[in-house]
């Protein structure tokens, strides 16, 4: 029974051999044996047709019913491109494409294909591009893509995919475009990119990767756009960029990252395009982007908690064009000189910030082309008077063709400049252009004023230090003539050498000293005499006794 069966399907096909080639379907288009072309867009099919020309080439079969591709494709081996995208297939099954050896097209993308079994594109060696995006894949089997050789694209955008296993692009050497937006990936899958020497573009936007560790993308030295944007990553370490020596572009916007990445993004030398919008930086600090020297174009945006910005965050960019600091409501003071070591940037906006005044010297007026500062607070003072002679003069109000063609105009948004004023202590925002220049000036009278009350402090100040030096002057002068009195009142006397002699000799007579004569020495009391004991000296007390009596002279008599 079997066998009639192959028999019947094999002499339907011979028979559709002979009568296929002039038969195009209801509601289709076939181009006829020249282009070998079908199209049958939108006709309601619930299978694919097996009524085409078998030498057909190109077959679009989109936005149909179709469920399955079940036994149907056999029947066209000469295929090179196939689109079935937005039809109800739930399964590719195995080996339904092993007969299209020359497919290098194919579109399954907004289907609802769950997974990918093991044969699902066996026999697609010549395939190059292949589109799954917006289907509903949660897993892959490891040897799925095996035949995948020449594979060159590979979407998988929109999908469910957690994971890969560890060989899944094993025989991908040749692909160099991967999307993988919007899935529930985890972390950057290293494994799998290992195999995909030639990849140049990597979109992993929008999934649920908390970290970039070292060497993530270790061997992908052709890559040139990574995008990681809308993820939750909230640290990448010192050396995950490593080797990738020709990435141009990177996008890290709308992530948790609280410390700007200087280190990490320092071994990208070639970046020309780097966004981190959306992040959570509160400062950009001296040379926030080290060696990158390159760069073009650089986005801060929706920086939320952004306060500071150093004076010399963009040294290193000296080729930078074109900047944008938008939506950073917490970002109020623009420092004065923060793109003058910027040469070639011709391109800024700062809109949506906080910014309340805006002097001339901090923009480079002189070679911008493009200048946004609309939705930001400004103060109608004085301050904005370089910027509203900008915004009224003839050349901004009226581009001519030949000026924007040539670009040497500058333009910004002129009608969307507002500022505020105080009208009876009532604050109204008002658009620049239309107000007056003496609306914007500072008003005469409070000029005048605050003229007057310097002056008058000066002249006070001036006053007060006169008097102060004159009294200091006659004080010192004072001092000086007290001292030099004293001096004169001081006179030396007249010293008679004589009288000095005769003094000194005097002296030295009363201080002599001599060995007292016997009858000078001192006898003590009789009642206090001890017999046969000589004198101590030590025991008298000088400070008690009297002073001895002198000795009577002995009686000399003469004969």
């Amino acid at each position: 029974m079997g066998n009639m069966n192959n028999m019947l399907i094999v002499f339907s096909f011979i028979l559709l051999l002979g009568t296929s080639a002039a038969f195009c379907p209801s509601k289709c288009t076939c181009d006829g044996d020249k282009y070998l072309r079908a199209s049958c867009v939108d006709a309601g099919l619930e299978v694919v047709p097996i009524q085409l020309n078998p030498e057909v080439k190109s077959i679009n079969l989109a936005k149909n019913l179709i469920t399955s591709v079940h036994y149907t494709l056999s029947f066209y081996m000469s295929l090179e491109k196939l689109d079935l995208s937005q039809n109800r297939i739930e399964s590719l099954g195995g080996k339904n494409f092993e007969y299209q050896y020359d497919l290098g097209v194919l579109d399954l993308s907004r289907n609802l294909v769950g997974s990918l079994g093991k044969d699902a594109f066996r026999g697609l060696k010549k395939l190059r591009a292949l589109n799954l995006s917006d289907n509903f894949i949660e897993g892959i089997h490891s040897n799925a893509m095996a035949d995948l050789v020449s594979l060159v694209e590979l979407d998988l955008t929109n999908n469910r995919i957690i994971s890969f296993e560890d060989s899944t692009f094993q025989n991908l050497s040749a692909l160099e475009v991967l999307l993988l937006e919007n899935n529930q990936i985890l972390e950057v899958p290293t494994s799998n990119l290992l195999y995909c020497h030639q990849l140049r573009h990597l979109d992993l936007t929008r999934n649920f990767i908390e970290s970039v560790r070292n060497e993530s993308f270790l061997g992908l030295r052709h890559l040139e756009h990574l995008e990681l944007d809308d993820n939750v990553i909230k640290d990448v370490d010192v050396d995950a960029f490593t080797g990738l020596v020709a990435l141009t572009w990177l996008d890290i916007a709308d992530n948790n990252l609280t410390v700007m990445p200087t280190v990490q993004l320092s071994k990208l030398s070639n970046l020309t395009n780097l966004s981190l919008s959306g992040n959570s930086f509160s400062y950009l600090p001296a040379v926030a982007l080290l060696n990158l020297f390159n760069l073009r174009e650089l986005h801060l945006d929706r920086l939320e908690r952004l306060t500071r910005i150093d004076s010399r965050a963009f040294v290193d960019n000296t080729h930078l064009q074109l900047i944008t600091l938008d939506a950073n409501p917490a970002f109020c003071d623009l420092p004065p000189r923060l793109f003058h070591g910027n040469p070639n940037l011709v391109d800024i906006s700062m809109r949506s910030n906080g910014l309340m005044t805006l002097d001339a010297i901090q923009f480079p007026l002189d070679r911008l082309r493009r200048l946004h500062l609309a939705e930001n607070p400004l103060e109608c003072n004085c301050s904005l008077l370089w910027l509203w002679r900008l915004v009224h003069e003839e050349e901004a109000t009226d581009v001519g063709a030949e000026a924007a063609a040539t670009g040497e105009t500058l333009t910004f948004d002129r009608d969307a400049i507002t500022c505020d004023v105080l009208e009876d202590n009532v604050r109204t925002r008002r658009r620049l252009i239309d107000m007056s220049e003496g609306e914007i000036q500072c008003p005469a009278r409070l000029v005048t004023i605050v003229c007057a009350i310097l002056t008058v402090l000066l002249v006070t100040m001036a006053g007060v230090s006169v008097v102060l030096y004159v009294q200091f002057a006659r004080r010192r002068k004072r001092m000086i003539e007290e001292r030099k009195n004293v001096n004169e009142r001081i006179v030396p006397q007249q010293i008679d050498k004589m009288e000095l002699e005769r003094y000194l000799q005097a002296q030295a007579l009363t201080s002599e000293y001599r060995t007292l004569r016997p009858w000078e020495i001192p006898i003590k009391e009789a009642d206090r005499e001890e017999p046969d004991h000589y004198e101590k000296f030590d025991y008298f007390d000088h400070r008690r006794m009297p002073p001895p009596k002198a000795a009577p002279a002995p009686h000399v008599v003469y004969v």
